[in-house]
């Protein structure tokens, strides 16, 4: 997990993928000695085997869900990609593959999901997005017992604000604190390599939201959900690293529409009911696959675009592939 809204690292399995993209200074946390984490795949999997392979299954099965990158054309057009990213900072993700690379080098404009990832841009959408943080009713103190208070009061001390500061935050900025990532950063996450790499071939790079957005997004979701969502982070917060080898595992092993579901299995007394997993899923990812298709189809319809978006955006019937299907693109999976 970390700390920012430029890149939250996970916090707790569904938050790794989205809210990755929408998080304070430490965002681009990685794995450093004492530091490195497990997947709880095999953990979860002797607790309710039945029911975390038939998730896992399901998930490989999802429609559009074999690939991360994508090729995506129309006749009399140059080929545009899609390309699924982890918002994570990892050893393991520091180098883009040969075809993720080439078919940069052959786009004429690169789009991610904002266009500014610096911990400026983030300062400065701080200074407009008061009041979708704030609240005078102290919900924490109506929503958490006091040991899960204290939890969200040491974060918010070790991000070096009063811890106090817990009593005036709405649940979803709570949760954004909650990211305990190791010292002395010195990976990257996935988008700002892909963004480097784009800048040193002299590429036009643009956002398909803005950080405002995003934080207008999280403050949507109705208060029930954000709260059980906070629980959810309070329940894992001393296994972050653990939560950050899962989400790798699922990334790679092509079944990254499991995480939603997971993060319900690895925090199963924080009230994550269908209900509330529904409006965190709409606030967190099919909302925003809907403004990111709107904004990236003039790009893919003038064609040598390269797009590049959180992974739990392309699979399932609502994800960016079947958009760009149903909008009478070509797609085919490239790796």
């Amino acid at each position: 997990m970390a700390k920012t809204i430029a890149t939250v690292r996970a916090i707790a399995v569904s938050a790794m993928v989205l809210v990755s993209s929408l998080s304070p200074s430490n965002s681009y946390a990685a794995p450093q000695p004492g530091c490195e984490g497990r997947s709880l795949i095999a953990e979860l999997s002797l607790k309710r085997p039945a029911g975390v392979a038939s998730l896992l299954e399901n998930a490989r099965q999802a429609e559009n869900s074999q690939a991360i990158l994508w090729r995506i054309e129309r006749h009399g057009i140059s080929p545009s990609y899609v390309l699924g990213t982890l918002h994570i900072a990892h050893p393991s993700l520091q180098e883009l593959s040969p075809a993720v690379t080439s078919a940069i080098t052959a786009s004429r404009v690169v789009a991610l999901e904002q266009e500014q990832l610096s911990r400026g841009a983030y300062g400065h959408v701080m200074a407009q997005a008061g009041k979708l943080m704030s609240a005078r009713d102290k919900p924490l103190q109506r929503m958490l017992d006091d040991s899960e208070l204290r939890v969200v009061e040491k974060a918010i001390a070790a991000a070096g604000y009063p811890e106090d500061l817990a009593l005036g935050v709405r649940p979803w900025v709570a949760t954004l604190f909650l990211a305990a990532g190791c010292p002395n950063v010195t990976h990257e996450p996935m988008d700002l390599i892909v963004a480097n790499f784009a800048k040193s071939q002299g590429k036009k790079i643009v956002g398909l939201e803005t950080l405002l957005e995003q934080f207008e997004t999280l403050a949507s979701i109705p208060d029930e959900a954000q709260a059980a969502w906070l629980r959810s982070s309070i329940e894992m917060n001393d296994r972050a690293d653990d939560v950050t080898a899962t989400m790798l595992e699922l990334y790679k092993g092509r079944q990254i529409s499991a995480s939603l579901d997971l993060m319900r299995e690895l925090a199963p007394n924080a009230g994550l009911t269908d209900a509330r997993m529904q409006d965190i899923r709409h606030g967190l990812i099919t909302a925003r696959n809907v403004r990111m298709a709107e904004r990236g189809l003039p790009l893919f319809e003038t064609g040598g675009a390269f797009v590049a978006v959180g992974a739990t955006h392309l699979p399932g019937a609502d994800g960016l592939i079947s958009i760009l299907k149903s909008s009478g693109f070509s797609v085919t999976p490239v790796e």
